[in-house]
C-alpha cells in the first residue's frame, strides 16, 4: 500500500485546496518558509487523529514531539472560522488491507442478496477530513469524513459540534457497493412492474430518464404547476417547478436539476389522470382548471430503490420524517435516512473494530451482513491508512551526531527517526544482508563514495559455566551448564554461527572511527542512507538530505533515492539543484539504454517535483512535468534556480 496524493485546504499556509501528486520520489522546492515541512506536518498529525483522537495536538508524536501549538497554529491565519481539510489517497497494491467481511461467507446461503467486500476489490482509496473548532465545547474535532473508492465518493460522516455523527450519504449505486446479483434483483422488480431507479434505467438498460422525462411532459403539461403547501405536520413535500414550452417546436421542458422531482412530477400526473375523466384532466392541462397535486415522500420512497441493497436497508419501518434525497457524481438522486454513529465523539469511527449503528433491520442477520459491509467501507480504509502512516518515517532536518557515551535504544519507535538516532541504533541491529548493502552505497565509487563503509570484526564469546542446581549439594559436574555470553552490540550471524562486531572504518586510513569523527555532512546523511536500504513500507520522508554535503555527493544521493522504490516513497524536501539534476539524467539514460550498471532504472512516472510558491492567497502546488528525455515540460516559476544565473551575469 502506497500513498499517491496529499490534498490540503486552510492548512498552515496552504488556504485554497492544493493537490500533491506523489511519485516513488517526490521532491518538493520552494522558498524558505513556503510550507514544505507542512506537507509532513500534515501527514502524521493525520496519523495523531487516527491513532489518539488528538484533533488539537500541542505536538506531533511521529516528528519526536515537534511543537504545533494546536489547531489555532494549524489552521490557515489562525482563523477558528475555517474548516482544515486534508486528503490522503492511496493505492492498496498487492498487500492485504483489512476487511470486516467475517459473518458473510458464513451465512450467504441464508441470504437473498450477495455482497463482497468492496475494500478488497479497490483498487484505490481516498479518505478526506475536515477538522473544525467548535466554540460550543472550546475544542478541534471531526466535522465529516468522506471516502472514495476508485475515485468515485462511496460515503460520508457528518458530526455536528463533535457529537451525533451520522452516516449522511451512502452511494448505493457505486459499482463496489452493488451486490453480485443486482441484475437478478433487476429482473425481478420488472417482472414486479416495480419502478426501477433512473439509474439502472440509463447505465443497465441505456435508457435516459431525462429524455423520456421531457417526452411525457409534452404530453401531459402546458403550464406552471405550483404543488399546494400543506401542512407542517403532514409528510408530504411542497415542490414548484418550472414548465417551459418552445413557440415554434411546441416542446416542453421541466425546469428542474432534480432526478426525484422529475419523478415525483411524472408519477403525480399519471396517478391524477387515472383519478379523473378524461376531459376533466384536459381542463388541468389548458389551464381552464388549476393544478394542485399533493405527492407524500413515502410514495416516492417506495418507488426509489436503486439496488437490493438501498431496498433492504430502507424496506423497514424507519422515521420517514428522516428521510433526505442525496445525489451521487452521475448526478441522480436516490433517499436515504441517515444512520446514526455511535461510539465516537465526532465525525471519526473507532478503528480497528466494526462500526456500532443504529441500523436494526428486524433481522439479525441481515443487520449484521450491512453491518460489516459498513464498517467496510468507513472503518477498513482508516486501518489502512493508519497501517502506511506507522509504517512512514520523516528525518528532520537536523540529525543527531553520536558520541562514544551513545546507548543504543532498547526499542526503535517512529519518533527517533527524526533525529537520526533510530538510525544508529538500528545498525547495531541489522543483519548481515543490511549491513553489506549500507557499506556498498557508503563505499562504492558509483554509489555514494564517502569515504567510510562498514567493518565487521569477529569477536570470540566468552564461555561461562553455571550450576543450574545450586540448592543441591550433591551436584557434581555434569549438573553445569555452558553459556556462551557476549556484548549486546555484538551482532551474531545465525548462518555461520559467528559473532561479530560492526565499526565504521576510515577507508584511506584504514582505521575505525566513530560517528562523531567522520564528519558533519556524513553524519547527517546517514540516518537516511540507512533508511533507504531497510525501511519496508509507507513514506521515508526526509528534510534537506544535502545538508554539509559537497555537490558530488548531493548529485548521488539522487541514486540512493530510486533503488527502493518498490517499498517505499520518498518525500524530500530540498533546495539542491545537483540532486535533481542527476535524477533527469538517470530517466534520460534510461530512455537511451545509457543507465550505468548496478543501477535500477527509473522512469519520468517514478519521479514528481513539486514547487511551492507563496502567494497572498496562501501556497500554491505547482508540478514541473518530465518528459522521457529528462527535460521540463513546464517553465520553473520564477526561473529554474535562477539565483546562479544572475550571480554569473
Amino acid at each position: 500500500m502506497k500513498i499517491t496524493q496529499i490534498s490540503l485546504t486552510n492548512f498552515r499556509s496552504f488556504k485554497d485546496t492544493q493537490v500533491i501528486d506523489l511519485a516513488p520520489v517526490t521532491l518538493i522546492f520552494g522558498p524558505n518558509s513556503a510550507g514544505k515541512s507542512s506537507i509532513f506536518s500534515a501527514l502524521f498529525y493525520i496519523q495523531q487523529i487516527l491513532d489518539k483522537k488528538q484533533c488539537d495536538p500541542m505536538y506531533i508524536d511521529a516528528l519526536n514531539k515537534k511543537y504545533v501549538g494546536g489547531f489555532k497554529n494549524l489552521v490557515h491565519k489562525r482563523d477558528l472560522d475555517s474548516v482544515i481539510k486534508i486528503k490522503i489517497k492511496y493505492e492498496l497494491g498487492t498487500e492485504p488491507g483489512r476487511s470486516y467481511t467475517y459473518l458473510y461467507p458464513l451465512i450467504e446461503k441464508d441470504l437473498d442478496i450477495k455482497l463482497e467486500s468492496p475494500v478488497k476489490k479497490a483498487l484505490s482509496i481516498s479518505t478526506e477530513f475536515e477538522i473544525a473548532w467548535s466554540k460550543i465545547n472550546n475544542k478541534a474535532y471531526v466535522k465529516s469524513y468522506t471516502v472514495e473508492f476508485d475515485d468515485s465518493k462511496i460515503a460520508t460522516i457528518e458530526s455536528e459540534y463533535g457529537s451525533k455523527a451520522s452516516i449522511t450519504f451512502l452511494n448505493y449505486i457505486h459499482p463496489l457497493l452493488l451486490p453480485a446479483n443486482h441484475e437478478d434483483w433487476l429482473a425481478i422488480t420488472e417482472k414486479k412492474n416495480d419502478p426501477v431507479h433512473a439509474y439502472n434505467r440509463l447505465v443497465i438498460y441505456g435508457q435516459d430518464v431525462k429524455a423520456e422525462g421531457e417526452k411525457e411532459a409534452n404530453e401531459a403539461l402546458m403550464r406552471w404547476i405550483d404543488f399546494d403547501d400543506l401542512d407542517n405536520n403532514d409528510v408530504s413535500k411542497t415542490i414548484s417547478l418550472s414548465i417551459n414550452r418552445d413557440k415554434e417546436s411546441g416542446h416542453i421542458s421541466i425546469n428542474s436539476d432534480n432526478e426525484s422531482e422529475r419523478i415525483i412530477l411524472l408519477n403525480a400526473l399519471a396517478t391524477l389522470y387515472d383519478n379523473v375523466e378524461k376531459e376533466e384532466f384536459n381542463k388541468y392541462l389548458t389551464g381552464e382548471k388549476p393544478i394542485k397535486i399533493t405527492v407524500s415522500k413515502t410514495q416516492v420512497h417506495d418507488g426509489c430503490y436503486a439496488s437490493k441493497l438501498h431496498e433492504l436497508i430502507h424496506s423497514y419501518d424507519w422515521d420517514k420524517d428522516q428521510y433526505i434525497t442525496v445525489q451521487d457524481i452521475h448526478e441522480y438522486n436516490f433517499l436515504h435516512n441517515p444512520i446514526s454513529v455511535y461510539d465516537t465523539e465526532d465525525a471519526l469511527p473507532p478503528l480497528g473494530r466494526k462500526l456500532f449503528n443504529s441500523l436494526d433491520l428486524d433481522d439479525v442477520k441481515k443487520s449484521e451482513i450491512v453491518s460489516e459491509l459498513l464498517s467496510d467501507v468507513l472503518v477498513a480504509p482508516l486501518d489502512n491508512l493508519l497501517a502506511i502512516l506507522k509504517k512512514s518515517i520523516s528525518i528532520g532536518p537536523i540529525r543527531k551526531i553520536i558520541d562514544a557515551n551513545y546507548q543504543p535504544l532498547p526499542y526503535i519507535e517512529q519518533k527517533d527517526w527524526f533525529d537520526g538516532s533510530a538510525a544508529w541504533s538500528y545498525l547495531e541491529k541489522a543483519d548481515l544482508d543490511t549491513l553489506k548493502k549500507i557499506h556498498t552505497w557508503m563505499s562504492d565509487e558509483n554509489k555514494l563514495n564517502l569515504g567510510y563503509g562498514i567493518a565487521l570484526k569477529e569477536v570470540q564469546s566468552i564461555t561461562k559455566t553455571f550450576d543450574i542446581n545450586k540448592a543441591d549439594s550433591k551436584t557434581n559436574e555434569d549438573n553445569k551448564l555452558e553459556v556462551k555470553v557476549h556484548d549486546e552490540s555484538d551482532f551474531i550471524d545465525s548462518k555461520k554461527g559467528k559473532t561479530y562486531r560492526y565499526s565504521i572504518i576510515d577507508k584511506f586510513n584504514k582505521i575505525p572511527v566513530t560517528p562523531s569523527e567522520v564528519g558533519t555532512g556524513v553524519s547527517q546523511l546517514m540516518p537516511l542512507i540507512i533508511a533507504a536500504v531497510s525501511q519496508q513500507g509507507g513514506i521515508v520522508a526526509c528534510e534537506q538530505p544535502e545538508l554539509h554535503l559537497h555537490p558530488r555527493i548531493q548529485v548521488a544521493i539522487a541514486d540512493l533515492l530510486t533503488q527502493n522504490i518498490d517499498n517505499v516513497n520518498y518525500l524530500v524536501e530540498t533546495h539542491s539543484e545537483h540532486l535533481i539534476l542527476r535524477l533527469l539524467k538517470r530517466i534520460r539514460q534510461h530512455t537511451d539504454n545509457e543507465l550505468p550498471e548496478g543501477l535500477d532504472f527509473i522512469k519520468k512516472n517514478d519521479v514528481a517535483i513539486i514547487y511551492l510558491e507563496p502567494t497572498e492567497n496562501g501556497v500554491i502546488a505547482n508540478k514541473i512535468g518530465i518528459t522521457e528525455d529528462g527535460e521540463f515540460t513546464d517553465n520553473w516559476p520564477h526561473g529554474f534556480f535562477s539565483e546562479r544565473r544572475q550571480e554569473l551575469m
